[in-house]
């Protein structure tokens, strides 16, 4: 299956569309934790990677995933990670994708510290996260209660995880 990592605002207008769709599926409550979708909130459309990084992972001229952060300066550490899989039919596209989203930031931007929180009550994305930092890098950092709350209104503790600059490249040269 060929997919491509393009940044997001090359498909600014396809993205706003897919966004505002999934908000209206009760599976993404965690990922519109605001409980409303304003594009400017989540599209860089100047293309500042000085402080955000938004891409999409394009499938057959299709965007099925969505990944945002922002970047935390001089420190050179990323945080705030999101993602949201529009179409799960290529989750596979999208876990590569994430992998040379990866390799992006560590290894073309230089990242120290890669960082993200999932809420405990997302417990299929609290599952994957586990999954990955064992199978592959990073840390589960710890919990922060009462730290997230769904557009539902719906709250949950929060679970922080990072990858270290170090731990990344360990990894890598694991597996090479």
């Amino acid at each position: 299956m060929n997919y491509s990592l393009e940044p997001a605002f090359l498909v600014t207008n396809e993205l706003q569309k897919e966004i505002i769709k999934a908000s209206s599926n009760i599976e993404n409550r965690w990922f519109f934790t605001d409980g409303s979708y304003e594009p400017q909130n989540y599209i860089d459309f100047n293309f500042n990677t000085w402080l955000h990084e938004n891409f999409v992972v394009i499938v057959n001229h299709k965007i099925i995933a969505y990944f945002t952060g922002n970047w935390s300066r001089p420190l050179n550490n990323f945080a705030n990670f999101r993602l949201i899989l529009f179409d799960k039919k290529y989750s596979l596209a999208g876990v590569k994708g994430f992998f040379q989203y990866l390799d992006y930031l560590f290894v073309a931007r230089g990242c120290e510290v890669f960082s993200w929180t999932v809420a405990e009550k997302n417990i299929h994305a609290k599952i994957l996260y586990d999954k990955f930092i064992r199978k592959y890098c990073g840390t589960l950092i710890g919990k922060k209660s009462n730290g997230q709350m769904a557009y539902t209104g719906e709250k949950s503790d929060v679970f922080l995880y990072e990858i270290t600059r170090k731990q990344y490249f360990d990894w890598k040269n694991e597996i090479y």
